[in-house]
């Protein structure tokens, strides 16, 4: 069995350290798979204690199961973290589980906002991070996002960008973070799979069998 997570965002204000290391510690899996963004760029020396036990835990994981980490666009400081730890990241990960070929990868590289408005796209993470630290369960800021429908739609283009290279490279499945918006449908012939993230609630992750069959689930406070 898999577990694919991604967008932990350790030393985030609004990162769910708690969620997440009882996720890590109670499900049963056989390897780690972790989508990007493990790290929040804006923050990283701001790690709390129950933020340093996810990394913690994620190196006594490590040194047990098979652990693939992928870098994602917030994963700055990596060679700390690196060395610190033991991590090695990849910047994608393919395999073929069951009958099925699998593609892992952050999914950034997709969205061109980030590529062409990089100032405006911490701006506006910046406010939801705010947002999401005065609303503590998130009653709110669930409301609007999704009400937010330039957020979908966005989200949306970078899961068709996705899927349509996926399929002219000849994946059957294709799982990815970055959006925080968990997904899973079929776009262009390919099974598609957003994670969602670590930062809002639930979070939200995916499991694989041994057959290629993908599960997507949410955990809740």
């Amino acid at each position: 069995m898999i577990l694919c997570l991604s967008d932990i965002h350790l030393g985030s204000p609004v990162c769910q350290a708690e969620l997440t290391l009882k996720l890590l510690e109670e499900t049963k899996y056989d390897k780690l798979i972790i989508c990007g963004d493990i790290l929040d760029s804006y923050n990283i020396h701001r790690l709390c204690k129950k933020q340093w036990k996810v990394l913690s835990a994620l190196r006594k994981i490590s040194k047990k199961k098979e652990c693939i980490f992928i870098k994602g666009n917030h994963d700055k400081g990596l060679d700390m973290i690196s060395a610190l730890l033991g991590f090695d990241f990849k910047e994608e990960h393919i395999e073929v589980i069951g009958t099925k070929k699998f593609y892992f990868v952050h999914g950034d590289r997709w969205d061109y906002i980030i590529q062409l408005k990089p100032f405006l796209t911490e701006i506006a993470s910046g406010l939801y991070y705010f947002l999401q630290k005065l609303d503590k369960k998130q009653k709110y800021t669930r409301i609007i996002k999704r009400k937010i429908k330039s957020w979908h739609g966005a989200a949306k283009k970078i899961s068709e960008r996705i899927c349509k290279y996926a399929s002219s490279h000849g994946y059957d499945v294709v799982v990815f973070g970055h959006t925080h918006i968990p997904l899973r449908n079929t776009l262009h012939g390919v099974e598609c799979i957003n994670l969602g993230s670590q930062c809002d609630l639930p979070i939200t992750y995916c499991k694989i069998n041994g057959k290629g069959r993908a599960e997507l689930k949410s955990l809740d406070i």
